[in-house]
């Protein structure tokens, strides 16, 4: 019997091999073992830490005279630029990856200890600071939102908000719309405040002005009184939230974060900035909340019943067409 079939043919061409496929590790997975030794190196770094003490024994000198000033300044050492610490070097490693990937922020969160050794060594280390605020910042998480005026609610989804300034002008951005569908009235926020506040790095056209204006008074829930409204004016000053505090501080009700709307006090204004331009951001309308929906959550904060009723907006349009 021959053979010669069962043999490999060569064609002058190199037989094809098989290369295994290279697989890329998780980010989130590689980042796990950094970010246990980031927290054990914080935590040391926070027992060693002393509060220091400016030493004012020696006063400022200069001379009035400016030659003798010169003489004097050209006496004193030259500023060296200082080498960055070590620990604010490995901390500021971490975080573009940590401002690029929700996933490798989820991992750090759950590290025990990582932001309290960086909310300790805050006051001695901006990046420190930097590395706590991030990791407070609310991800994929829903926000109730009421309007009891408008008797209107929403059910919102964040990522990467990072205060109520950021989080007030993407709200009117989603819960603006047509009325009868129940979203609230309003003039349709700008897309460059949209970009502002939501792209990584957003770029702005020279001289055009990011300049918001409130659409909202955003309360905590304890602003809410017995009947289910919230104080007009400057009353109810007590409960705001104000602009440049965290989201994260909002407070949570049955486990959910919830914020209360009322009328503007005032025609309050601000520059629009961004702590972390390169952390993007997400606000979605999950579900708009019927009447009977946004009454039964009133009456949770209020104590008591709080009754069903149309928006005052629904009343004034039946009165038109009546």
């Amino acid at each position: 019997m021959r053979t010669d079939s069962l043999r490999p043919q060569f064609s002058g061409v190199d037989p094809p091999t098989t290369t295994p496929r290279s697989v890329s590790p998780d980010p989130a997975f590689a980042a796990l073992s950094r970010f246990v030794r980031l927290r054990d190196t914080l935590a040391a770094a926070a027992k060693r830490a002393k509060r220091r003490v400016p030493d004012q024994s020696e006063a400022p000198v200069f001379f009035f005279d400016p030659r003798c000033q010169a003489e004097l300044e050209a006496a004193r050492p030259k500023a060296v630029t200082p080498t960055p610490h070590p620990l604010t070097q490995q901390i500021t490693s971490e975080l573009p990856e940590l401002f690029r990937s929700v996933e490798v922020r989820r991992v750090a969160r759950v590290i025990p200890g990582l932001r309290e050794a960086a909310s300790a060594l805050s006051g001695e280390f901006p990046a420190a600071n930097d590395l706590a605020a991030l990791l407070g910042v609310p991800d994929d998480e829903t926000v109730l939102v009421l309007h009891p005026r408008r008797r209107a609610g929403f059910r919102i989804f964040v990522r990467g908000v990072v205060d109520v300034y950021q989080f007030h002008m993407l709200l009117a951005d989603a819960v603006v719309g047509d009325p009868d569908d129940g979203y609230l009235a309003g003039p349709p926020l700008p897309a460059r405040f949209r970009a502002a506040y939501c792209d990584a790095n957003p770029t702005f056209l020279a001289g055009e002005p990011i300049v918001a204006e409130a659409r909202f008074q955003l309360f905590r829930p304890s602003g809410v009184q017995s009947d289910g409204s919230v104080p007009e004016g400057f009353r109810g000053c007590d409960h705001w939230l104000w602009g440049k505090e965290p989201l994260a501080a909002v407070p949570r009700v049955d486990g959910e974060r919830v914020v209360v709307l009322g009328e503007p006090a005032f025609q309050a204004t601000w520059d629009v900035e961004r702590r972390f331009p390169t952390l993007p951001a997400e606000v979605q309308l999950l579900r708009v909340l019927g009447p009977f929906e946004v009454a039964e959550r009133l009456s949770r904060l209020a104590g008591q019943p709080v009754p069903v009723r149309v928006a005052e907006e629904t009343v004034e349009v039946l009165a038109r067409a009546a």
